[in-house]
């Protein structure tokens, strides 16, 4: 019976006769295959596939060409961004306006600067010094300094404020965050006069640094920002991360020195930030009140050295993006830049308006409050008011 069983298994497994030969068997699995009309559709597909790519990378790269899409969105690594910091200030106002800080120059007094960070790659350094350990080449073994460059000229998966500005940056802090007053003022002298032929100096020099010193002891500080807020040079500092019951009662240096303007900072939904320093008015009058604006500072995206990013919070990164802003404004009116024998005329019409265009928050003293200052600056306000 096992036999026949097996001769009949056999038989259903056999093909067809072929004429009157003998019949042939079949592989020991079935044969699937489709129509031939399948196989066209699948070529016309692919080529349809091809096509749309095409199309879809010549829009992409259309959108890009005129400004209206960025490919880092789509393309680069998946950095988070701070927008709202740039919309708040209306520095994208500005950008959209063609204003990029092209052909002014800001000097960054801070920890260095790592010029290898891809979003750097059209970084234009136009000087460098390293009044710490005196080495030739940019480096930033603290990190502070990198931040601060990005909320600036930031140009890859971040975008700066004014990507297109000269910079200059002078390393004053070390690796542990701490720096003298002597490397301080130093910086500051170099931000005016890089070269030694006192031409080609910052227009703006950004001081993202404070320092709670005795008057008596940062007077090399203050003085040497006095005398290059004298020559026109517009300086930006933080008021200094104090805030709550254990504020000092006043901005840090150089942020209080007249003619400098001392940023605070500002959350997300523009409230003061707990640990921004108020400002005293003894012997102050406007538009030098202390400080003088406000900036986004809590929970700022930026650069870190080795192509990382970071989080930052503090005054001094709204005093960076102050600087920038600063910077967009001086493009669009050269005529404030520093030079010939106005002094510090450009500073003050600047400063007036600054504290003219401020975004007034709800709660804030007019027209001045200590915590405040003149309000939340507003660079396209401030454009309309030169």
């Amino acid at each position: 019976m096992d036999s026949l069983r097996d001769s009949a298994h056999r038989k259903e497994l056999s093909g067809p006769a072929s004429g009157s030969g003998p019949s042939r068997n079949l592989p020991n699995g079935p044969r699937w295959s489709l129509p031939k009309e399948f196989y066209r559709g699948r070529v016309r597909a692919r080529r349809a596939a091809i096509l749309a790519a095409i199309l879809v990378t010549g829009a992409f790269a259309g959108l890009a060409a005129a400004g209206l899409m960025d490919p880092a969105t789509f393309f680069g690594p998946h950095v988070a961004r701070s927008d709202w910091a740039f919309a708040m200030t209306g520095a994208r106002d500005l950008n959209a306006r063609g204003l990029t800080g092209k052909g002014i120059t800001v000097c960054l007094v801070d920890s260095g600067i790592d010029v290898l960070h891809p979003d750097f790659a059209h970084l234009h350094l136009v000087a460098w010094k390293d009044f710490v350990n005196l080495r030739l080449d940019p480096y930033d073994d603290n990190g502070h300094g990198t931040a601060m460059a990005g909320l600036i000229v930031a140009s890859g998966s971040l975008h700066g404020v004014a990507p297109d500005v000269s910079l200059i940056v002078v390393k004053v802090i070390n690796s542990a965050g701490f720096g003298s007053s002597s490397a301080v003022a130093d910086g500051i002298r170099f931000c005016v006069d890089p070269f030694g032929d006192a031409t080609r100096g910052a227009d703006i020099i950004s001081v993202s640094l404070g320092s709670k010193a005795p008057l008596f002891v940062a007077t090399d500080v203050s003085l040497t920002a006095q005398w290059a807020l004298d020559r026109g040079v517009i300086l930006v500092a933080s008021a200094g991360n104090d805030g709550g019951m254990f504020d000092d009662g006043d901005v840090e240096s150089p942020g209080f020195v007249s003619l400098a303007i001392a940023v605070g900072a500002v959350d997300a939904s523009g409230r003061i930030a707990s640990f921004s320093s108020i400002g005293s008015s003894v012997n102050r009058t406007d538009p030098n009140l202390k400080p003088e604006l406000t900036a986004p500072g809590v929970q700022l995206i930026s650069t870190a050295p080795g192509a990382h990013y970071v989080t930052t919070t503090g005054t001094s990164g709204a005093t960076a993006l102050a600087a920038g802003i600063v910077a967009l404004l001086l493009q669009a009116h050269p005529e404030l830049r520093p030079g010939g024998s106005v002094g510090s005329a450009n500073v003050l019409a600047l400063k007036w308006a600054l504290a003219r265009s401020a975004a007034v928050r709800p709660g804030q003293a007019m027209p001045h409050d200590s915590y405040y200052g003149y309000g939340v600056i507003d660079g396209l306000r401030a454009l309309s008011y030169l």
